[in-house]
């Protein structure tokens, strides 16, 4: 059974979440994780999992109103495969009981590179509950779409979180 973690500037698994945030995101998809360590209104929360001593990934959440809304999932590559990004999702859902829970994804697209892998993230994510919530965006040049799973939310809802997340929060200042 895995175990969640606040991971915080002073904990010691701190340099394997930031190597694997590295590792598993590009750069045009990674922004402020100091600003996320240093936010202290629980707006932003940082997991690592663990099953045991085994440090298996991290979860970076944003919380507001009924939302909790994960902007980053990561398993460590020679762990994926094993379930943990499954149970991960289920113990997110279970400490945060009644908020819909929020997934951006890279939107899949005939003709793109990594196209085979955008799909398999978004069955990853269906086989886990979620489904599509016809809300989509572009960022730093990636066209993205959100999976929900525990009920619906419409585009300007959508939009409206991340205005009280930018409103309440520092987390969108630079590292």
């Amino acid at each position: 059974m895995l175990l969640l973690k606040k991971i915080t500037r002073t904990s010691p698994q701190l340099d394997k979440v930031l190597e694997l945030y590295e590792r598993a995101f590009p750069a045009n998809e990674r922004w402020g994780i100091s600003a996320v360590l240093d936010d202290e209104t629980g707006i932003s929360e940082l997991f690592g999992f663990f099953d045991g001593e085994l440090f298996c990934g991290f979860v970076i959440l944003l919380n507001w109103g009924d939302i909790a809304h994960i902007i980053y999932l990561a398993v460590s590559e020679e762990l994926r495969g094993r379930g943990y990004g499954s149970e991960v999702i289920n113990i997110v859902r279970s400490i945060k009981p009644g908020r819909r829970l929020l997934i951006d994804i890279e939107r899949p697209e005939q003709g793109l590179e990594n196209n085979a892998q955008r799909l398999r993230r978004k069955a990853f994510y269906e086989r886990n509950g979620c489904h599509e919530a016809k809300v989509y965006y572009s960022w730093r040049g990636e066209s993205y779409e959100i999976m929900i799973s525990g009920g619906e939310i419409t585009s300007r809802e959508y939009f409206r979180f991340w205005h009280s997340i930018d409103e309440n929060s520092r987390i969108f200042e630079r590292d």
